[in-house]
Formats: C-alpha cells, sequence, structure tokens
C-alpha cells in the first residue's frame, strides 16, 4: 500500500469515527440558521465519504507532496454544507449580517460578483460561506463543543436555489457547441432578471403601503377618479378598523370580489358606502351578541349602499339577518 492510500484508508476509518459528531453539529448549525429573520428553508447534508476522497485528490492532491504528512480531513472545509433560502436577493447581506453573532466567517465567496465580472460564463448566484461556531462564556458542559468544525453554509434566494438544481442537470456545460451554450446564457439570464424583477416589486409595494399611512396620516382627500385596487382599499379600511390587522392574501380576494360586481367600483364609493352604513353593521354586531369581522361589516355596508348591486356579496343567512334590522 502505498502513501496515498494509506492516507485514504486513514480519512474513512476518521471520517466514520466522526460521522454521528459532525450529524450532531450539522443539526445543531441549522436550529440556528433556521431561526435567523429572513431565511425561509434550511437545507444540509453531510458530505459522503466517497465525496470527500473525490474533492481531495482533483482539487488538492495535485499540489502536495505524496510524502509530506498532511491530512485528507484537513482539506474538506465543507464535509457538513448547509443551505440557507431568502425570499429577496436583498436578504442575503442581511443573513450574512445576522450570522456574525453565532458564527466567525472564515471565507467569503460571492458567487454574485463573481458571474458578473465575466461576460461568456453562466451558472447560479449566491453567497458561500466558510464559517465556525463561535465560543461562548458559560456553555453548558453537557451540549458538545462544535466550535472547532468549519463547515460551508450557502446563501441563495429561491430563484437562485431553483437555477442551481437545474444547472446541475445540464449535461457538459463547459465544452458544448457554442448555441446550445448561448441558449443556456439566455436562460441564467432569464433567471436573474426574474430575481431582480422580484425585488423590484418587493420594493414597490413597499412604497405603496408607505403612501397608505401617509395618507392616514396627513388625512389626505379620497380619490374620485380610479378604480378600487388592494392599496386603495387598505387606506379606507384602516381608517376604519386601525387596529384589526389586514392579511395579503384576504384582502387581494376581497377587492376582486368587490370589481365583480362592479369593475369600476372607487375608493370613495367604499368610503361612502363605510361611512353610511357602518352604525347598521355595528348594531347586527351588538344585537347578535357577537364580533364581526370587518370584511363582514363591510359586506353589510355594501349591501346597504347598493342592494341590486351587491345582492350576491352576502350568504343567504346574512341576508336573513340583515332583514331583521331593515
Amino acid at each position: 500500500m502505498d502513501q496515498i492510500e494509506e492516507k485514504v484508508e486513514e480519512f474513512k476509518k476518521w471520517y466514520q469515527q466522526q460521522l454521528t459528531y459532525h450529524q450532531k453539529a450539522m443539526g445543531y448549525y441549522c436550529n440556528i440558521i433556521e431561526n435567523i429573520d429572513k431565511v425561509d428553508q434550511v437545507l444540509f447534508r453531510v458530505k459522503s465519504c466517497d465525496e470527500c476522497i473525490k474533492k481531495f485528490q482533483s482539487k488538492y492532491l495535485p499540489f502536495l507532496d505524496a510524502h509530506s504528512s498532511f491530512k485528507i480531513q484537513d482539506y474538506i472545509t465543507d464535509l457538513i454544507g448547509v443551505r440557507a433560502v431568502c425570499y429577496y436577493s436583498d436578504d442575503l447581506v442581511s443573513i450574512k449580517s445576522k450570522l456574525k453573532k453565532h458564527f466567525k466567517v472564515v471565507e467569503t465567496t460571492d458567487k454574485t460578483s463573481l458571474l458578473e465580472k465575466t461576460e461568456n460564463q453562466f451558472g447560479y448566484k449566491g453567497l458561500h460561506l466558510q464559517l465556525k461556531l463561535r465560543k461562548k462564556r458559560g456553555v453548558d458542559k453537557n451540549i458538545e463543543d462544535y466550535s472547532s468544525i468549519v463547515f460551508e453554509l450557502q446563501i441563495r434566494t429561491v430563484i437562485q436555489d431553483a437555477w442551481s438544481i437545474l444547472d446541475h442537470k445540464i449535461k457538459y456545460k463547459k465544452s458544448i457547441p457554442h448555441n446550445l451554450k448561448r441558449r443556456i446564457n439566455r436562460l441564467s439570464a432569464l433567471f436573474e432578471i426574474a430575481d431582480e424583477e422580484f425585488l423590484s416589486i418587493k420594493k414597490e409595494i413597499l412604497q405603496e403601503e408607505k403612501i397608505i399611512y401617509d395618507r392616514l396620516r396627513k388625512k389626505r382627500s379620497l380619490d374620485t377618479n380610479l378604480a378600487l385596487d388592494v392599496f386603495r382599499f387598505l387606506y379606507i379600511a384602516k381608517k376604519h378598523f386601525p387596529d384589526y390587522k389586514f392579511i395579503e392574501y384576504k384582502v387581494d380576494n376581497f377587492v376582486q370580489e368587490i370589481l365583480i360586481h362592479k369593475t369600476d367600483f372607487k375608493e370613495h364609493d367604499l368610503e361612502h358606502a363605510i361611512e353610511e352604513y357602518l352604525y347598521f353593521s355595528n348594531k347586527i354586531e351588538k344585537a347578535g351578541n357577537q364580533t364581526l369581522n370587518p370584511y363582514t361589516k363591510i359586506r353589510y355596508c355594501l349591501y346597504r349602499y347598493n342592494p341590486k348591486l351587491f345582492e350576491n356579496i352576502l350568504s343567504s343567512y346574512q341576508k336573513e339577518v340583515i332583514n331583521d334590522y331593515i
């Protein structure tokens, strides 16, 4: 057996001895990372023994003296691999910053910056970090010490993660004909554009929400020209129900329901309906000794505002209830 084979056998023995320890460490890291704000999903794995050996032989062995006293495990910094997936590209920096409370950053590879410096390469973007757990004073002695382990964390958006999965399925990427390479580049660009558009849309939605609160604070006049949308609905609804937490998808569905009945229903129409008939909804609430949510109250208001137009916005039971009070 030559020295390289001996090193490989030593590594295999070490790998099996340390496997349970590494699996526990991975679970410990994941528990920390999944509780960091902006992290939506955490994926993880312990690299197989064969993969570790293959990586060492291709990446490091050619540059080492076979007779030196190296250990294969010293060159495998991604034995434990963790992937944190977030929604938006600006979340990557935020997550990295929050990680520093728990981990030391040994090395950073910004895949996004690397790819943006090239003109003819394709691949997935993201942030790759080599991390070590920070030692804490007064740590419970019953908890194993994982602070000596360096592990790899990849932070990606959902779009970057989707592209990376597909990217690994594409065969012969480096030496394919020019026309195929160009098509892959175009596909990669579409993913990149999607990531940028999602971030842009998020920022514009936040800006629209800010406008709502500015209008409420400054008591701006009603818009009489444009049809109702979620932001115009929220402006009116929050005026009358300031303490209620409106959930996005419910607001969206409710606005669409209103617009089905009248496509050009406007902000000031909704305001007039609520102002004129909210007392009536409150009367039903009080008489029934129950709490009605804002959506139900607004339904009653719209029906009273225009019974013919909004005939189907109430259930049969609600129509029976409302007839008792008209």
